[in-house]
């Protein structure tokens, strides 16, 4: 226990070094859609939590799908795929779809997460673009070099 209240100091500090990274490397448009991601993410699992304490699978396995993409499209941004334009519009139409059915859910917070959901759904396109492409300038023999994140 008193290792992981050490750890977690220690965590965040690493999360705020890796931010200032992107920060530098990323365009600003695509570092706040990056953070708009990252928050919905915890959103989104928080609200999966919700649906689970109350016994509302549908609701759950949903969030839980839309944590996932959410936490993919993110990777993908940050590594500056060349799929993160192809993927991103995959994404929306999931948000959008998926947004839709947590409408009708009554656990508590998930008809806020649907809507915040969609508005972040909207930004993702203009990301997209900024970061498509971009890994080509950095290619070699017509391969993009692998950056894990």
């Amino acid at each position: 226990m008193a290792q992981q209240i050490q750890q977690k100091p220690q965590q965040q500090v690493q999360q705020q070094q890796q931010q200032q990274a992107f920060d530098q490397f990323l365009p600003q448009q695509v570092t706040q859609v990056v953070y708009q991601l990252e928050q919905l993410e915890s959103d989104a699992e928080w609200a999966h939590a919700q649906a689970m304490q109350v016994g509302d699978q549908y609701t759950a396995k949903a969030l839980a799908d839309i944590s996932q993409i959410i936490h993919l499209q993110k990777n993908l941004l940050l590594r500056e795929s060349d799929f993160a334009q192809v993927f991103g519009q995959c994404t929306q139409q999931a948000i959008q779809q998926g947004s839709q059915q947590l409408q009708q859910s009554q656990v508590p917070g998930v008809q806020q997460v649907a809507q915040q959901a969609q508005q972040v759904a909207q930004t993702i396109t203009q990301a997209t673009a900024q970061v498509g492409g971009m890994g080509q300038s950095q290619a070699v023999g017509g391969q993009t070099p692998f950056q894990q994140y």
